[in-house]
C-alpha cells in the first residue's frame, strides 16, 4: 500500500468519525466525539438578531455622588466581576446587589448607598448599528436590623 493511499484512508476515516455523534446521540452532553464539548459546537443557536450589551456599574454615595465601579474596586478580575455581580444584576438578582454594596463599604473609601447598572445595547440593523439605552437597574442596600 502506498503512502498516498494510507494518507487518503486516514483522512476518510477522520471524516467518517464525524458521523459517530449523529448516529449515537447522547443528549446535551456528547462525549463520543471530543470536539462537541468545545464551545464552538456545544451551544449552537439559530440565527437571530446580532446584538451586544455593554454594562457599567455605578456606585451612588449617600450624598448623591456617583463613581463607576471597576474590577479593582471589588478586588476581582474583570470576568469575575461580570459573573459574580454584573450578570446577576442584569437578570434581576437583588442578593448580588446586597453583596456588592457590602463589599464596597468594607474595602472602599466612601460609603455606598446604591448600586446602579447602566446598560447600552448595540444592534446590527440593515442601516448600520443601532444603540439603545436600556432602563437603569438600581439596587438599594437592605436595611440591617439591630438585635
Amino acid at each position: 500500500m502506498s503512502t498516498r493511499t494510507k494518507i487518503t484512508a486516514f483522512i476518510l476515516l477522520i471524516l467518517a468519525l464525524h458521523a459517530v455523534p449523529v448516529l449515537s446521540y447522547q443528549g446535551a452532553r456528547q462525549t463520543r466525539w471530543p470536539f462537541l464539548l468545545w464551545a464552538m459546537y456545544a451551544q449552537s443557536i439559530p440565527p437571530g438578531p446580532i446584538q451586544a450589551l455593554v454594562w457599567q456599574l455605578v456606585a451612588v454615595a449617600a450624598d448623591g455622588r456617583t463613581r463607576p465601579i471597576n474590577n479593582k474596586d471589588v478586588g476581582l478580575s474583570k470576568p469575575g466581576l461580570t459573573s459574580r455581580y454584573t450578570r446577576p444584576f442584569s437578570r434581576g438578582d437583588t442578593s448580588a446587589g446586597r453583596w456588592l454594596v457590602d463589599r464596597l463599604n468594607r474595602v472602599g473609601p466612601d460609603s455606598v448607598a446604591q448600586i446602579r447598572l447602566e446598560t447600552l445595547r448595540y444592534r446590527l440593523v440593515e442601516s448600520g448599528i443601532a444603540v439603545d439605552t436600556l432602563p437603569d437597574v438600581v439596587y438599594p442596600p437592605t436595611p440591617r436590623e439591630t438585635r
